[in-house]
């Protein structure tokens, strides 16, 4: 029995048109995008910690990590360091730093120098190891690792006391507009360390640090107006500074409020 033509016609696109959907369903899913490149995943990962999104930047440096890229593995390690969407952990932060450090990373370098210099979290203490790598980050011009270099020199931390060296370190730190340093500089004044005692110059430092909102400044001014060393002796101005430091932080401050004032240190 033969179809009509029309009948025929109209079977024959029906077999084609299931052809067409069984032949789509055994092909191949389409392929996934390409991974991002190191820089793509690095630059993501830098942008997502910006937003917050510790999770996602950690997924993205670790993308950048694996390819060895320095910048991501600094991060991962800094990470690891704060407890930054990782639980805290320096044995895991110096595992990733260290490669960055040895590179000359100087960001990777002083941050293995802070977690060198106190231990803690699978990490012995070691100041002669921490000084070194302070000394590395501080000589590419990285300031906190010239301040903690210059506080190695001045307590003896890792190496033997030079006020000298404490003085040029504190120096180029203060030029980098950090006011720990500058703060120190003021106390090399003060106490006449490596340097002739001048309590005026000391209190230049110490207000210049107070101006960027150094506490430990505001209360070394307060004690200054306390002893009269340098300045009219002001129990006034004694009382301002000192509520000006506890207001911004210092704890010493905050209680030497709470006892009766006499000269002091």
């Amino acid at each position: 029995m033969r179809l009509p033509v029309s009948m025929a016609s109209s079977m024959a696109s029906l077999v084609l048109l299931l052809a067409a959907s069984l032949l789509a369903s055994c092909a191949a899913p389409p392929a996934p995008p390409p991974p991002p490149s190191v820089a793509e995943a690095s630059a993501r990962g830098d942008a997502a910690l910006a937003a917050g999104h510790s999770q996602e930047a950690l997924d993205n440096y670790m993308i950048a990590a694996g390819q060895h890229d320095h910048h991501a593995e600094t991060a991962i390690g800094t990470m690891y360091y704060i407890g930054v969407g990782v639980v805290r952990d320096y044995s895991e932060a110096a595992l990733w730093l260290t490669p960055s450090a040895e590179a000359g990373d100087a960001a990777a370098q002083y941050t293995l120098g802070q977690i060198n210099n106190t231990g803690g979290s699978g990490v012995l203490q070691d100041r002669k190891k921490a000084f070194e790598w302070f000394r590395k980050s501080a000589a590419t011009g990285n300031v906190a690792a010239q301040y903690s270099l210059g506080h190695a020199y001045n307590f003896g931390d890792g190496t033997p006391i030079d006020y000298r060296e404490a003085q040029r370190w504190y120096r180029s730190a203060d030029a980098g507009a950090n006011s720990d340093a500058t703060m120190s500089l003021g106390v090399l004044y003060a106490e006449g360390r490596g340097v002739g005692q001048d309590f005026r110059q000391a209190l230049s430092y110490f207000r210049k640090a107070a101006d960027a909102g150094n506490a430990e400044a505001m209360r070394r001014i307060g004690n200054l107006y306390f002893n009269g060393d340098g300045v009219g002796r002001s129990d006034a101005q004694a009382y301002s500074w000192l509520r000006r430091a506890a207001a911004a932080g210092s704890e010493d401050a905050a209680r030497r409020l709470t006892t009766p004032l006499v000269p002091s240190s």
